[in-house]
């Protein structure tokens, strides 16, 4: 179990200076827009491996005219504390995200904060999920997945980087045809894993909605599916390999792979009876809202991990449902929230103690 303590930053974003301590269960963050809100959160997210809730390049954290940043946590893992460090480093006119755990930036250290934080993540624009494009739904997916399964994020990179190096290989006048046979095959055994990882997921997601439905009451039923023209329950390893191998010819001239957990969509059945991308956004909030529960649930519950929750401008479209949800949350799990808006008022349906705090003025 982790949580964070406090916080320092120097030269992030628009904070100069700015130290803040935080409640071991929920803090909400309030005030006008740009004042700084999300930059919290966006700190407060580099502490896992990546870039941060924004996926920003590391120059664009560096505020004006400065010539780096610097981020200090103190957390709580397991009862006991770590100073975090993260800066970047120039390499060649390249920034590089370093962490520092007490002080050492070791392979075992980085995986020993890497296993032992996780985070659920909210973003406004999820409010319109089902109206985005494919990739984006991808990728929210994958997020939930690597929540519990640390070595997801490197499981997509390697497939994609091999999808580019596969066309690379087609494109060329010459090449040799052992060297393509083992990217494929490769492709073709980590693509299974994404899908059975995905498909997975997705019916995790569902049995638990039907789960928390019983005392929840839900409005709407929610029903998530893979819409992919390729995978089937019965696909295999090697019969992906065989059609990878047919479609080398197509592939080239179209100039990527025509198959694969890429071209994969997620989709939300309602009620059994329409797709989610025709709800309101106040609705498709709810959904998204209904699926972060869930998988607080299943990591709670069934991984015993306790993810950190970072909701930003969760404020916006609080109807009664959204905030039965959040309010669930709260209540149901022993675990540290992390919540902006633009008013203070926004979470006064909030009974559970909270530790609020006014950005505008710093």
């Amino acid at each position: 179990m982790a949580k964070i303590k406090d916080i320092k930053f120097n030269n992030f974003r628009n904070f100069t200076d700015y130290n803040i301590s935080f409640d071991k269960k929920l803090n909400i963050f309030f005030g006008k827009n740009g004042c700084g809100k999300t930059n919290i959160l966006e700190g407060i997210s580099l502490n896992a491996k990546g870039r941060g809730i924004r996926n920003s390049s590391l120059c664009n954290l560096i505020k004006k005219k400065e010539s780096n940043f610097f981020i200090k946590n103190n957390l709580r893992i397991n009862n006991n504390d770590f100073d975090i460090k993260i800066y970047a480093e120039n390499i060649n006119n390249k920034y590089k995200k370093i962490i520092k755990i007490n002080d050492d930036f070791s392979k075992e250290s980085i995986n020993f904060l890497n296993q032992s934080i996780s985070y659920i993540v909210f973003l406004p624009e999820m409010e319109r999920l089902f109206q985005a494009s494919p990739s984006y739904r991808r990728n929210f997916l994958d997020r939930l997945i690597y929540s519990s399964k640390k070595n997801y994020n490197r499981l997509i990179n390697k497939y994609k980087k091999l999808l580019i190096e596969r066309i690379k290989i087609l494109q060329k006048t010459s090449f040799d045809n052992e060297w393509l046979n083992q990217v494929e095959n490769e492709i073709s055994f980590l693509g299974m894993e994404i899908y059975q990882s995905r498909y997975s997921e997705l019916n995790s997601i569902n049995k638990i909605i039907n789960i928390l439905n019983q005392d929840h009451k839900f409005k709407f039923k929610l029903k998530l599916q893979m819409k992919d023209d390729f995978f089937s329950n019965d696909l295999t390893s090697e019969k992906y390999l065989s059609v990878l191998q047919d479609t080398r010819n197509y592939d080239k001239n179209y100039g990527g792979t025509k198959i694969g957990p890429h071209r994969s969509d997620i989709i939300g059945i309602i009620d059994n009876d329409f797709d989610a991308s025709l709800l309101s956004t106040g609705q498709q909030k709810t959904i998204v809202l209904m699926i972060l529960l869930a998988q607080c649930y299943y990591l709670t519950n069934y991984k015993k991990i306790n993810p950190i929750l970072l909701f930003d401008e969760i404020g916006s479209h609080l109807d009664l449902n959204n905030r039965q949800i959040l309010l669930d949350m709260i209540n149901r799990f022993e675990i540290q929230f992390f919540l902006t808006g633009t008013e203070k008022n926004i979470f006064s349906f909030i009974s559970t103690n909270a530790q609020f705090y006014n950005i505008t003025d710093i």
